[in-house]
Parts: C-alpha cells; structure tokens; sequence
C-alpha cells in the first residue's frame, strides 16, 4: 500500500454547523478523511468508538457543555497520539494565549482561510503531509479565497 491509499483522520468538533460542514469539505478536498461532532461529548465518543484511530482533532474551544480545552485534556491523556488543533474566535482567551506560547502551530483563529488550515494540518501531522500534498496536487485546484467566519 503506497501513502497515497491511506487517508489521514481528522476530527473535526464544532458547534455551529455551517461552519464545521466548511472545515470537513476542505480537508476533504485535500485527501482526508473529516469526522465531525457538534459536542465535545460526541466528539470524543468518535475517537473512543475508533479505539484512537484518529490523527488529529480540529477543536473549538468554545462550545455549550464540555469545552474544547476539557474535550482536547480528555484526549491527550486516553490518546497521546491524536494531535490538537485549538480553532477559537475569541483572540484575548488565557487558554488560547497559553497554549500559542506552547505551541503556536496549534492554534488557528477564526476567520481563517483554507491555506492557513491546511498549512496548520501539514506542521502538525508531518507523516501525513506527503499524503495530503499528493491529494492536493492530484486535484484541481481550488480557489484559495476559500475561508471560514465567526
């Protein structure tokens, strides 16, 4: 099996709708495999149900009930291996500030722009970057003014 026949798994947790069928459709576009929760409850229910089979999970860290830092803590200790994109509106969190000094490829804020998810998916998943190039290339291009709001 060569890398292009195995898709990375990403998770995608976001409460408003519109806005997580968007994130899902560009990384699928891209050659990846999206999951998508509207609750960090179900969220992490996905991952528990594919025993950790999942690569990354984008995470909103606003959201009612669980909040993404608790869903994105759950997970880091079950999973060490699924990485954490933190997505958030909100520049002037603590956590959010916290967590770009930590580690600044982990975090992306809203609006972003389809580049700039692919490009945070790429530093985070370095192994699956070959795969999401190849994916990339081997379709048409799409345009680039493709991005999110709110």
């Amino acid at each position: 099996m060569g890398y292009e026949d195995v898709k990375p798994t990403v998770l995608v947790v976001e409460d408003q709708p519109a806005l997580r069928r968007l994130i899902v459709r560009m990384l699928d576009r891209h050659g990846m495999e999206a999951l998508e929760a509207g609750r960090a409850a179900q969220g992490l229910a996905l991952v528990r149900e594919r025993l950790g089979a999942v690569d990354l999970a984008v995470v909103d860290m606003v959201m009612p009930g669980m909040s993404g830092l608790d869903l994105a803590t759950e997970l880091e200790r079950e999973y060490p291996k699924v990485k954490i994109l933190y997505i958030s509106g909100y520049t002037d969190s603590i956590a959010m500030d916290v967590i770009a000094r930590r580690d600044p490829d982990a975090v992306l804020l809203k609006p972003f722009t389809e580049q700039a998810l692919l490009d945070h998916v790429n530093r985070l998943m370095p192994t699956a970057q070959k795969k999401v190039v190849a994916a990339r290339d081997g379709a048409a291009a799409p345009s680039r003014r493709n991005g999110t709001s709110g």
